[in-house]
Formats: structure tokens, sequence, C-alpha cells
């Protein structure tokens, strides 16, 4: 009984020396757009300047802007604007629910006068896109949707375990001791695990791998991830259920081996999505990693001069 004793001891002794040294997270980058207040909330963006029709990028759950930087200089000589969605990235004033992102976006393309806009959404963004486009089809001139939550997906229960946890794991009275003891260390795993998941079968991209560590392990970009994936099963049956009043041209693209939204999610959504494409690509869920060339043409081809 004493050596196990001892044995927890010296467990718990090298876990926070690790935890503090070699675990220790990279700090987080400075912000490299700019806000605008939409919703309440302090939302960042960058612009890049061009011609033709407008283009807004709008990444999954978790993610940032940067999980479209292999796409953007495929973009050249488009006016394209990528967001952080509320509560992650480096937007401020926490997470939004769904609906009123929906308003939001809505709001964003008013106030920067984009419309009616290309909307290329990855994951949640793809998510988030449709039901703009079931709100607000003026807004909406196409919409290219990349690996998209809808089709009948829904949460695992390992999502909503992480979910749980990061919640558990941010409470004011609980953080400064987790942070000191274990958070370091759990977040670097769970980053390494979700990167795996995101880019398999492929080989992880190193620049995402350091975001994850860098920004969406961050406090507040944990908090936004909880907020949606345990708000996710109703917003992605919401979702399934307005698609097929939805009228703009649409692009599905999905990948063969993704291992979050499997392609038959993705086949289930094309058929249900009246007049929409079509596009299977080889490779993960990060098909803007992947895939960008092919991302990049759908969009060219709709924004035009």
């Amino acid at each position: 009984m004493r050596f196990c004793v001892w044995s927890l001891v010296v467990l718990l002794a090298v876990t926070v020396v690790v935890n503090n040294t070699v675990a220790r997270l990279p700090p987080m980058p400075p912000a490299d757009g700019d806000y605008i207040s939409l919703q309440g909330k302090e939302i960042h963006y960058i612009e890049q300047a061009g011609s033709g029709r407008a283009v807004v990028l709008i990444h999954g759950l978790p993610g940032t802007h940067k999980d479209f930087e292999p796409v953007l200089p495929l973009l050249q000589g488009r006016r394209v604007v990528a967001i952080d969605r509320p509560g992650f990235g480096w937007s401020k004033g926490g997470p939004l629910p769904y609906q009123q992102q929906i308003d939001m976006v809505h709001e964003l393309v008013a106030k920067l006068s984009l419309g009616p806009a290309i909307l290329v959404g990855h994951s949640y963004g793809g998510t988030l896109a449709l039901g703009v486009a079931r709100r607000y089809p003026q807004d909406v001139a196409k919409l290219v949707l990349v690996a998209p939550g809808a089709g009948g997906t829904r949460s695992k229960p390992f999502d909503l375990f992480d979910a749980r946890y990061a919640q558990f794991s941010g409470l004011p009275v609980l953080r400064p001791v987790l942070d000191v003891t274990v958070n370091q260390v759990l977040k670097r795993v769970a980053a390494t695990a979700g990167a795996a998941n995101a880019f398999a079968p492929d080989k992880i991209d190193p620049t995402y791998q350091r975001r994850l560590l860098s920004v969406t392990m961050t406090t507040g970009n944990l908090a936004a991830f909880a907020s949606e994936q345990l708000e996710f099963d109703d917003t992605s049956r919401w979702v399934d259920e307005n698609v097929p009043q939805i009228r703009v041209p649409s692009t599905v693209i999905g990948a063969s081996g993704d291992q979050l939204i499997s392609i038959d999610h993705v086949q289930r959504l094309a058929d249900t999505l009246p007049g929409a494409e079509l596009i299977t690509v080889d490779g993960s869920h990060m098909i803007t990693y992947s895939h960008p060339d092919v991302v990049a043409v759908q969009v060219n081809d709709a924004a035009g001069g």
C-alpha cells in the first residue's frame, strides 16, 4: 500500500514537471487582420483585395481563418474575406449559438458590401453556410461546401466527452490548478489526436499542428469548441430539415478517406440539396490542405472576372 502511494506521488510530481517544461504550450501569436463588430462580438477577419464576386471563407469546429491558407494563393485577384468565427481564433467575446451565427454572416456581408458572395464553408463552416443560404439567399451567389457537417452527421461519443472536459477544465475555480498540474500535457495529447483524426490518412501538416497548440488550445477557443460541439446534434438536425428548401447554386466536395465526416454523409447532403454538384476526392477531412486546387477552381469559376 505504501509503495502504491509513493508511486502515485512520484507520478504526479513527474507529470507536474513535464507539464511545466517540455509540455508547456507555445504562446498565442498576435492577430494578423482586422476586427468588425457583429452580433455583439468582435470578429477577427483578414481581407484580400480583388475583383469579381466576393468570397467569404468560413472555417470549421474548431478552427481559424488560417485553415484556408493553402487555398488563398490560388484566389489571387479575388476579393476574399476569411473570418474567425465567434470564440475561435483571434475573435473576441466568446461563442455564439448557431442561429445567431447565421445572422452574423448576414451582417458581415452587409457591413463589408460583399453580397451576393460565394460562401466557402469547411466542415462546420459548411453547416453554417447552409444556414445562411436558407435564411438569406439574397446574400449567396454560390455555396462551396468542403467536407460539410450535414447529411445526417452527428456527434460521436468522444466528441461529447472532449467538450465536457473542455467545459470542466475551463471553470475558473479549477483552471489555475489544472494548468499547473496536467492541462498542458492533456492539451498536447488532444491536439496530436485531433490533428491525426483530421488529416488521416494523410500526413499531418506541421503548421496546422502548431496552430492547434498555440491558438485552438487556448481557454477561449476551447470554450467555443465545447459550446458548439454540445449543440451540434440540434444544429445538424435543423440544417438537414432545411436543406431541401435551399435554392442557390451549390457544389459539395467530399473526401473518400475522411474519418470525421464520411463520404456517405456528404453524398446524402448532395442528394437532398437541390441542384447540388458532388465532387469526390481522395484523402482526408482537411481538403483545404490536400486539394486546395479543387476548392479554388470552384470559387474562381463562380467568381468571374
